[in-house]
């Protein structure tokens, strides 16, 4: 019957092994905090996403609609305050 002799392991050995087991867990450290960044960055970049695509859809149906001149002439009032020739308008001063 023969005895098993252990093995000793040496200093060097140790050393490498404490080594990269700090450097691993120096990796997976930085790469999830690069992962936490990059789903935010991916949250960031859906919601924008939607958004944009709401203002598509919108549009799309702004041009699917081709606008009358009715139309035009609303906004043309609404927004940038113009008037037709020979149109009067009067301002209520009262309300103010």
């Amino acid at each position: 019957m023969s005895v098993r002799r252990k093995r000793k392991v040496g200093l060097a050995t140790k050393i490498f092994v404490a080594a990269f087991s700090i450097y691993a867990a120096v990796t997976l450290v930085s790469l999830q905090m690069q992962i936490a960044d990059k789903r935010a960055e991916h949250e960031a970049l859906t919601a924008s996403l939607e958004i944009q695509q709401v203002r598509n859809a919108e549009l799309e149906d702004v041009i699917g609609n081709a606008p009358d001149e009715d139309y035009i002439a609303k906004l043309a009032r609404e927004n940038l305050d113009y008037v037709l020739p020979g149109e009067m308008v009067f301002v209520d001063i009262s309300s103010k």
